[in-house]
């Protein structure tokens, strides 16, 4: 087998948020960054409160580097967990909206899965704010909801399980397959076993109606319109089974 480094390229210009920018920023922020600025991230926090911010930061359930200066604030495409309701309930406050600070907007999009809230994108390369508004969640809300009524009408089931290391749910995906046949037994299943995910080469399979998604949950998101079938993710399947 061979060994595998991950060693990440870390922006080392210093990140200061300049008044103007700062001045567009609600009062209420929880705090994100993609890995490569995350070091940098205690010092940001201290310095938008220097201008009258409540700054927020939340270790997320999925994060790469355990007892770092910052592991809290680190943002993955997959974290698409409820941050407001988890804060809350472990005695934390409500805030406005999300800061996020790097480039593009893979990462944040995360956010609008299970959050309602508007995240301020900050492209400190080119020193640019960008909003992603809050109304983009009902668009996620929305196809979710049509996933899983597909899912209910279909009767040839797909479940995709990749072999790919930190994505494979194997053991959940079987589990799901047995409660599926035990709650719908009209339904077929039939089990999908990958290591990249290749959307054309499920075109081979005509005979399926929907496909379950086990994998990051990102593809039964935004990687939908890749697939001429619907795709639905496995934790919303999985409500069903409750």
């Amino acid at each position: 087998m061979t060994d595998i480094f991950l060693i990440p390229a870390k922006y080392t210009k210093e990140i200061v948020l300049p008044d103007s920018i700062i001045k567009k920023l609600p009062e209420k922020l929880m705090l994100f960054s993609s890995v490569q600025f995350l070091d940098q991230l205690p010092n940001i926090a201290k310095h938008l409160e220097s201008h009258g911010k409540n700054i927020l930061m939340v270790k997320s359930r999925n994060f790469l580097y355990d007892g770092m200066i910052s592991e809290k604030g680190q943002l993955l495409g997959c974290n698409a967990e409820n941050f407001n309701a988890n804060n809350v309930a472990s005695g934390g406050k409500e805030f406005d909206a999300f800061l996020y600070i790097g480039d593009g907007v893979f990462h944040p999009k995360a956010l609008l899965v299970n959050n309602r809230k508007d995240i301020y994108c900050y492209n400190p390369k080119i020193n640019k704010l960008k909003i992603l508004e809050k109304e983009l969640h009902d668009e996620y809300v929305k196809k979710t909801k049509g996933a899983v009524l597909t899912f209910l009408t279909s009767k040839n089931i797909g479940i995709l399980v990749t072999t790919k290391r930190g994505q494979n749910s194997s053991k959940r995906a079987d589990k799901l397959r047995d409660n599926i046949l035990k709650k719908y037994p009209e339904k077929n299943v039939y089990m999908f076993l990958c290591n990249e995910m290749n959307f054309s080469e499920l075109e081979n399979f005509n005979f399926i109606d929907i496909y379950v998604n086990s994998a990051c949950s990102r593809i039964g998101h935004d990687d939908i319109t890749r697939s001429q079938k619907t795709i639905v993710n496995i934790s919303d399947v999985e409500e069903l089974m409750k």
